[in-house]
């Protein structure tokens, strides 16, 4: 048994459900694909059978066989796979429908009842055992032609079940007589029967079960086929044929309404003969009431027989088709994952020019053409660090800084930069002590020289222009005086008239070659391919429904 979580192919498990003849039963949920968070009746088959030789080969071509058998009453095979000696099975899975254990027959013993107050009806079997009171001549009837309908598909494909019983047939009721109802499982007994046909003593009797819960399941098997068969042989149409007839019978016994089933029962008793019906179409015929079975899509002359050439044909095809699929199923994921990356990528370079373009942060430097001097803003959203190789001979007192590192944030629109420097002191007497310890606290606030310069962004130009430094006691701003080069005054010499300061721009421009950015570069090459496996999927898209 399998613990919750264990992995089977694209499915996680969720709770064990059950050991029959033909495997390991669980409930999954799908963790990839287009029904991902969906549930799933999973199967595996058994171990000793999984670890023979060639038996891999042979489930892969079997169960791309069994993805044909689809129609009216058949519960399609979904998915299958191998995981080292994990072979598996897939279905959709069937919720079934909760009854008041209230409600149900007097037969169910109170140990069967467990102090549940709902059962589910998943199977024709709990309903035979939960609610066997409810059936009636046309709900007989409703369930036989549903289920001989999937059997005249089933066959004219070349598929017998093999192992139809009740606990394989899904069931549910529309209405008082209206019932649904799927067959499940197509294949499986074909699947953990075959590799003992190569063997020189074949295992034919029931005993080949690991479990006692296996071995009951066996048993259940061997009251739905005809007498002279037995677990491991090769079925034929007359074992699924068989196994409806008994399963009337069943029904029948386990009724508790008294209806007059006379025709029923004789229907039965041909079906479980030694001279049964010859086919599915001849046993649907003869059901009672059925009237023209041609309305279902079931005709007599067509036989139930198919060639081994059809056969054959369909096997090809069907293998053509997974192929296909594979390819095709490749294509989506690599056009799927390139398109993903390919936006993830362009989101990048969209989300970092928004930003850009609101704040020259982050990593951005700013230089004054011609001088050293420059800025740096780095990292954060609205605030970061920020250095600089600062104007310090913009100021008359020469308290600029070189070299410096601070922090930037916005401030009203402008960017302010705090900076601080050390005050370099004279190499001798007290001085000097105090330079040889500043790594030891020895320094306080009055020995550093602290200022903010204010800067605000020029979108069009794409450059920082400063607008003024503050110091505590003093704010300058960028001038030029008489033909000088512009740099920074006092901001009261702007008022005296004699001195001939005016007001000036200086201007840091963005350093660096703009070109393409490598995020945008990156995600138009991505989206490029993605372009490119769509376009080779719609080729083989079209190609092959022209083929199939």
């Amino acid at each position: 048994m399998l613990s919750s979580g264990t992995r089977i192919g694209p499915h996680r498990v969720e709770s064990w459900v059950g050991e029959g003849s033909t495997g390991q039963s669980y409930r999954g949920q799908r963790t990839e694909g287009d029904r991902k968070k969906e549930s799933f009746y999973l199967k595996l088959l058994p171990r000793e059978i999984s670890e023979q030789r060639g038996f891999e080969e042979l489930f892969i071509q079997e169960c791309q066989a069994l993805e044909q058998v689809d129609g009216p009453g058949i519960w399609p095979l979904q998915k299958f796979g191998v995981m080292k000696w994990k072979h598996w099975v897939a279905y959709d899975w069937y919720p079934g429908k909760a009854i008041s254990i209230l409600d149900v027959s007097n037969s169910i013993h109170a140990q069967d009842i467990e102090n549940e107050e709902f059962k589910y009806v998943h199977s024709l079997e709990d309903d035979l055992k939960y609610d066997s009171h409810a059936w009636k001549v046309d709900s007989l009837l409703n369930l036989m032609v549903t289920l001989h309908r999937a059997m005249y598909q089933a066959h004219n494909v070349g598929f017998v079940h093999g192992n139809l019983k009740p606990s394989n047939i899904l069931i549910t009721r529309a209405g008082n007589e209206k019932i649904e109802a799927w067959i499940t499982e197509f294949g499986l007994y074909r699947l953990v029967t075959m590799p003992t046909k190569n063997k020189e003593q074949e295992s034919t009797n029931d005993s080949s079960a690991t479990t006692l819960e296996a071995q009951a399941s066996q048993n259940r098997s061997a009251d739905f086929r005809p007498q002279t068969q037995v677990w491991g042989e090769v079925p034929d149409e007359s074992w699924d044929l068989h196994a409806l007839g008994r399963v009337v019978q069943e029904i029948l016994v386990k009724r508790e309404r008294k209806e007059d089933f006379t025709e029923w029962k004789a229907w039965a008793a041909q079906a479980v003969s030694e001279n049964p019906f010859q086919s599915a179409a001849h046993s649907m015929a003869a059901l009672p009431g059925v009237g023209d079975i041609s309305e279902y899509g079931v005709k007599l002359e067509d036989g139930s027989e198919i060639s081994d050439e059809e056969t054959e044909r369909i096997r090809k095809k069907r293998e053509q088709e997974w192929a296909f699929e594979e390819k095709t199923s490749n294509l989506r994921f690599r056009r799927n994952m390139t398109g993903l990356v390919g936006g993830l990528f362009l989101l990048v370079y969209l989300i970092k020019s928004i930003y850009l373009f609101f704040l020259p942060a982050p990593w951005t430097e700013y230089s004054l053409e011609g001088l050293l001097d420059s800025y740096q803003l780095a990292a954060g959203l609205w605030s970061g660090q920020s250095w600089g190789i600062l104007p310090g001979a913009y100021d008359d007192e020469g308290d600029g800084g070189q070299d410096v590192v601070g922090n930037w944030e916005t401030d009203n629109g402008l960017f302010r930069l705090d900076f601080r420097k050390f005050k370099m002191p004279e190499d001798d007497g007290e001085s000097k002590k105090l330079w040889q310890f500043i790594g030891k606290g020895a320094t306080s606030a009055d020995n550093y020289y602290v200022w903010s310069d204010y800067l605000a962004y020029d979108r069009k130009r794409d450059a920082l222009l400063l607008i003024k430094r503050t110091d505590g006691e003093t704010t300058y701003k960028p001038g030029k005086e008489f033909e000088r080069m512009p740099r920074l005054y006092p901001e009261g010499r702007f008022f005296d008239k004699s001195s001939g300061v005016k007001s000036a721009e200086l201007v840091f421009e963005r350093k660096g070659e703009r070109g393409i950015s490598w995020e945008l570069f990156i995600g138009i090459g991505f989206l490029l391919s993605s372009s490119m496996y769509l376009r080779n999927l719609n080729k083989m898209i079209l190609a092959g429904s022209d083929a199939f």
